[in-house]
């Protein structure tokens, strides 16, 4: 015998138990009998599906198979899997190194010659007067082969009231390329945007100039004044690739009231015009050694 759920009292219905309201929500108690006749029919339709099995028409077919179109057949590779972005994502351009695809028309560079010997004594007696020149410390290494030189003043250079200092200090990179190269370079010229036009305040205390290209000289060059606010020394740095081969030169200068040999608050700085005339002469002469 079977027996239906029980039926909840006529005093859960709101009208006695005439008509269930359909907007009305049963309370615990009537959703876990609800939930329990579920199960009972569930599994009383598993039983009369069970012993039917094989006897009559099942109660679900299977869906029918379907079959995909095939690719037809070519001579062509089949292309691997796509790296491309999923055409709704945002296309993401990638900016170009200044050194790509570039090329120099300049012979490489194999050794680097004695830098000392790069500047006559008629241009540095000049620029730098009363100074002397030592090799550097600079040393083979980070993929290229490098000397440096300097020329310090050794003297005084007394010029109404004022001794004018001056010094020049250069080196000279060989590497594998004119990639290489480039790439040395393009590190300093960024260095060289960074600072344009920029005071740095204490502890730097320096004031920069504008980066400037300078044409004419190797495959490119740029640079840059800065002057110590405290120091008032004044700096020109230029920096330039030719081929396999960059040149990094500072050409510094000040000049001190009276024969104090240590730049201070009397001191005045050189003017940017000159220093940066200066440095430029100088690179076309240490390129002349290159050649």
């Amino acid at each position: 015998m079977t027996t239906g759920p029980p039926v909840p009292p006529a005093s859960y219905w709101p009208d006695g138990g005439s008509t269930r309201p359909a907007t009305s929500k049963p309370p615990g108690w009537a959703v876990g009998i609800m939930s329990a006749s579920a199960v009972v029919a569930l599994i009383g339709g598993v039983v009369l599906a069970t012993r039917d099995a094989g006897t009559g028409t099942p109660i679900a077919e299977p869906p029918a198979k379907v079959d995909l179109p095939v690719t037809p057949p070519t001579d062509r590779p089949s292309p691997g899997p796509s790296l491309d972005p999923p055409s709704s994502a945002p296309e993401q351009t990638a900016e170009a190194s200044p050194s790509a695809g570039a090329t120099s028309t300049f012979a490489p560079v194999a050794d680097v010659p004695e830098v000392c010997d790069l500047l006559p004594e008629s241009l540095t007696s000049r620029l730098a007067p009363k100074s002397a020149s030592a090799p550097g410390v600079a040393k083979d290494g980070y993929g290229a082969k490098r000397k440096d030189c300097r020329w310090d003043q050794k003297g005084y250079h007394m010029v109404g009231g004022y001794n004018l200092s001056r010094s020049i200090n250069v080196k000279v990179n060989a590497f594998q390329d004119h990639d290489n190269a480039l790439e040395d370079a393009d590190f300093m010229w960024d260095s060289m945007r960074d600072f344009s036009g920029q005071t740095r305040e204490d502890p730097y205390n320096t004031k920069y100039g504008e980066i400037k290209e300078v044409s004419g000289l190797g495959d490119k060059a740029y640079m840059i004044y800065s002057e110590h606010t405290v120091r008032r020394t004044a700096n020109a740095w230029i920096y330039v690739v030719r081929g396999n081969a960059t040149l990094d030169i500072r050409f510094t200068g000040v000049d001190n009231k009276g024969r104090e040999i240590l730049s201070n608050e009397n001191s005045r700085p050189v003017p940017e015009e000159e220093m940066l005339k200066g440095v430029e002469e100088i690179a076309k002469e240490v390129l002349k050694g290159l050649s």
